[in-house]
């Protein structure tokens, strides 16, 4: 356990020193809510369209969600692929620290970052905005561990069949993008029609968002959108480590 430990110390580390990861990773999240909020006409306003509620209470944990997939997809693919690419993963073998425990420890740092960005953005929503403190805590925080695991399997996955730096970049934007359309960043998803809602449960990101939301203002998270979750956690997860491959 104490390697693991001193690798993800040391992964930890890594990872604040790369600017661009940082950002997106742990600041641009809360950084947006902030810009839509104090600069979007009317996303102070009560809307009647959506129970009377304001965008920027409705778009936090849409918010959280993109912090969540940026995490998952755009910054942890890409280390798996560069350690693999030259060959890290296959030294490790010639030492006492197995391979297994740099990836457990870059799932406990990426992780750890994720759930920094996920409440510094509900603290700015509720101490910034004025947004609800979250109604049902225990559903929103189970429904937070669900959007990070199936989340997380996806970007294990991308990692996992990826050679190199540059492979795994790709391949990971090539989910990131679509995962956020359905989870409503750049078209809500209370605008979306009832096929695309449809679809966009059937993505982890997407039900992630309905099952936050649910939580946050009081109800509990329908059985189907953390079933979604709970699936991609365990078929996609388990695919990623039966294909995942050391050198």
């Amino acid at each position: 356990m104490s390697a693991t430990v001193e690798l993800a110390r040391l992964e930890g580390k890594l990872f604040l020193r790369e600017p661009t990861s940082l950002f997106f990773g742990l600041v641009f999240p809360s950084l947006l809510l902030i810009a839509l909020g104090q600069f979007y006409p009317g996303f102070l306003d009560p809307v009647a369209d959506i129970g009377y509620r304001r965008y920027v209470d409705v778009y936090a944990p849409v918010v959280i969600a993109l912090g969540i997939a940026t995490v998952g997809l755009v910054t942890l693919p890409p280390v798996l692929g560069t350690y693999r690419q030259f060959g890290i993963l296959r030294r490790l073998r010639t030492t006492p620290v197995r391979p297994h425990k740099l990836l457990v420890a870059q799932l406990a740092v990426h992780g750890t970052v994720a759930v920094v960005a996920s409440a510094a953005a509900v603290a700015i929503a509720v101490l910034w905005f004025d947004a609800p403190f979250p109604e049902k805590p225990l559903w929103f925080l189970l429904s937070f561990l669900l959007a990070v695991t199936s989340v997380f399997s996806i970007g294990l996955l991308v990692g996992a069949i990826a050679k190199t730096t540059s492979g795994a970049t790709a391949l990971g934007m090539l989910v990131y993008f679509p995962m956020l359309f359905f989870a409503g960043v750049y078209v809500p998803r209370t605008v979306m029609s009832d096929a695309l809602l449809t679809v966009s449960d059937s993505t982890p990101l997407g039900s992630a968002v309905q099952a936050l939301y649910d939580a946050w203002f009081g109800a509990a998270p329908s059985a189907f959108n953390l079933l979604v979750m709970v699936t991609y956690t365990v078929v996609i997860g388990g695919i990623a480590v039966k294909v995942f491959r050391w050198d």
